[in-house]
């Protein structure tokens, strides 16, 4: 997946031209008649402006390729308003619809031909405005006028977004490419997960009743079944008792289906698609993404949803909805039922234990089922008798969380992705039963002021208790560095370190060859001592540095690379003149010697100060790798074995505590 997006992301690079045409499709679409409403143009442009960051393509080129795209489509829907007039809206599939025309009609009833500009940011508007203007028989002239700024206008600001994040996507590629694509996956599984939610929401808003009622008929023909029917969807049947009979059915379906899928009795290794997405996660590591993963794993522990759940209940109970709070006691309550026995199925140890990383803290796994229910139950209680826009609102916060809960347990390896699915999967339908229930008994109409607000502060403030404390960081696993002599690492054992930084999925990307023997302040002392110095520390303060043209590099903080997951132990820079310079990193290689000397694997490194768009000015390392001899040639008592590219380097018996390996 890693390595597929980033052949993408290439060979967009390289071929500009259908990046162009893919985005004016895209606003073409996005601006015809009732197609409009299902094309999420704005996530192209966004995309657009990212490319346009990248380099990959030209401001202006992104701007008025999609303003184009968006007066074509708007014409072509103007065309068919004045052909078809009112028939245009009178057809089959618009009459599935009919709360969309009308709004469309008010709109352009209130605002006239203002219309086709306003209708240009407002969503659905977009795809069915230039369409009443056609058939009202707005003059032509003042439609082109109006749709051709808006297009501009509307091309230019859902582009900018994207340059700055491109911009930054930039910054974070210089980094790690890990970091930057964790960014850009983090956000696409925000932007898809919500906009399923919200077409699911949807759907289900518009067949509900249909759905019920069949719900009904089918359990009346099994008589087995008639009493469950009637009580989850007859407001006249206590549902209490059918509630409790799923609740059950749900824990025993849910615990033999994780048994079947990833018992230890039964699995000896992790299925395909759960070690699939524990490497690609794996792939994407970083210091900075564990550490954002860690704190995003506290939104789904105790510490946090506990609270919440405390809350909510108190507000019920002190506005006297006794419904309301007997529903949030049954989530609660049966929620943590159904954690408890889901999680005492015996299944494959978890990702973590399983492959020998690192013990990631706050690593409880019973807390997902809990915490899907008493995220996804507080809209469930709030949405009833609310407006679509309000109900998708709520449904839409409760989705972001919990797919951050989510991602957050995947990339540090909490849990597999088969079981935290089946665990959000029974948190869901164990909230949604109760909503329900809840809906169909005498719903009690909650006051969002009263309830909600008082839960999101407890979230808050629970959220910023916990993230106060120092950030958590994995438990280190036990030193498995691979031990040889110094005259083996010599022979052979060189050969089998990394030649270059390893990235993407595996990818080397900047030669590393150095390999340096010794422990760290001994090698730092004697590079200081002939120029080399340790850069400013990457603080936001320092960062601001970055804001200004002139600044010389020696002042400009680096941004600290990624190799293997790891930031690198040491940064030593010498200064040449105000815009370059030399860059020497080290990272550790797994390999030490029998004298108790880590080998370090270095990379040297010219640098140099690059401008971006005249807005930033920050230190660049050219991957080409600079020759040792002349760069290291003044320390004194260092030791050097060449192989090829490859350098192995040490300091003399006298100024490091072991012999150093034998030199030619």
């Amino acid at each position: 997946m890693i390595a597929a997006l980033q052949q993408s992301l290439e060979w967009v690079h390289h071929h500009p031209h259908w990046a162009l045409l893919l985005l004016f499709v895209a606003a073409l679409l996005d601006s015809i008649f009732i197609i409009g409403a299902f094309v999420p143009a704005g996530v192209a442009l966004f995309a657009a402006g990212a490319l346009v960051a990248l380099g990959s393509m030209e401001l202006w080129q992104a701007v008025l390729t999609a303003a184009l795209g968006a007066v074509f489509g708007d014409g072509f829907s103007f065309w068919l308003g004045r052909r078809y007039g009112d028939r245009l809206f009178s057809g089959r599939l618009l009459r599935r619809y009919p709360e969309l025309i009308a709004n469309g009609h008010r709109f352009f009833d209130r605002y006239g031909g203002f219309s086709v500009a306003l209708a240009r940011f407002l969503g659905p508007m977009r795809a069915i405005v230039p369409a009443l203007a056609g058939a009202a028989r707005m003059r032509i002239a003042a439609f082109i006028t109006a749709d051709i700024s808006s297009a501009l206008a509307w091309a230019f600001a859902f582009v900018l977004p994207g340059v700055a994040f491109g911009a930054s996507l930039g910054l974070a590629a210089e980094v790690a490419g890990r970091l930057a694509l964790l960014l850009l996956a983090l956000m696409a599984a925000l932007a898809l997960t919500i906009w399923l939610t919200a077409g699911i929401g949807r759907a289900a808003q518009r067949h509900a009743e249909t759905w019920i009622g069949g719900l009904l008929d089918w359990s009346r023909r099994h008589r087995r079944l008639r009493t469950f029917g009637a009580a989850l969807a007859d407001p006249t049947q206590p549902e209490t008792p059918v509630l409790a009979l799923l609740a059950a059915l749900l824990l025993l379906v849910s615990g033999l289906w994780l048994w079947l899928w990833a018992g230890a009795a039964l699995h000896s290794y992790p299925t395909a698609i759960d070690a699939a997405v524990f490497q690609s996660m794996r792939d994407l590591h970083t210091p900075w993404g564990m550490a954002l993963a860690l704190r995003l794993l506290q939104i789904g522990h105790w510490t946090v949803y506990a609270p919440v759940a405390l809350v909510t209940f108190v507000c019920l109970a002190g506005l006297r909805k006794p419904r309301a709070a007997a529903h949030w006691v049954a989530a609660v309550g049966f929620g943590g039922l159904l954690s408890a026995g889901l999680y005492a199925v015996p299944t494959l140890p978890p990702p973590y234990r399983f492959f020998g990383t690192a013990l990631p803290p706050a690593h409880d796994a019973h807390d997902l089922v809990l915490a899907t229910v008493i995220y996804a139950f507080v809209p469930a209680l709030l949405a009833s008798g609310r407006s679509p826009p309000v109900r998708r609102l709520l449904y839409g916060g409760s989705v972001a969380v919990l797919t951050l809960v989510v991602l957050a347990r995947l990339y540090v390896g909490v849990q597999w992705y088969s079981v935290a699915l089946l665990s959000v999967v029974v948190g869901v339908l164990w909230a949604g039963l109760l909503g329900l229930g809840y809906r169909r008994h005498r719903p009690e109409r909650l006051p969002a002021r009263k309830v909600l607000a008082p839960a999101v502060a407890a979230f808050l403030v629970a959220v910023i208790l916990v993230w106060s404390a120092p950030p958590p960081m994995p438990d280190a696993p036990a030193d498995s560095a691979h031990v040889v002599t110094a005259l083996d690492w010599q022979n052979d054992a060189w050969r089998q370190l990394a030649r270059g930084r390893i990235d993407i999925a595996g990818r080397t990307k900047q030669p590393m060859s150095l390999q340096w023997a010794g422990e760290l302040p001994v090698i730092s002392a004697h590079l200081e001592a002939v120029g080399w110095a340790a850069p400013p520390p990457l603080t936001l303060s320092s960062a601001l540095r970055w804001l200004t043209r002139n600044t010389p590099v020696a002042e400009l903080p680096i941004l600290p690379q990624v190799h293997a997951g790891l930031h690198p132990a040491l940064n030593l820079r010498r200064v040449r003149d105000a815009g370059s310079g030399e860059l020497i990193r080290f990272w550790p290689s797994g390999l030490r010697l029998a004298d108790g000397r880590p080998v370090w694997l270095a990379s040297l490194t010219r640098v140099e100060a690059r401008s971006l768009y005249r807005l930033l000015r920050y230190p660049v390392g050219d991957p080409t790798p600079l020759p040792p001899e002349t760069l290291l040639a003044d320390v004194s008592g260092l030791q050097a074995l060449q192989h090829g590219e490859v350098w192995l380097l040490s300091l003399a018996a006298t100024d490091d505590t072991a012999p150093p390996p034998v030199v030619d």
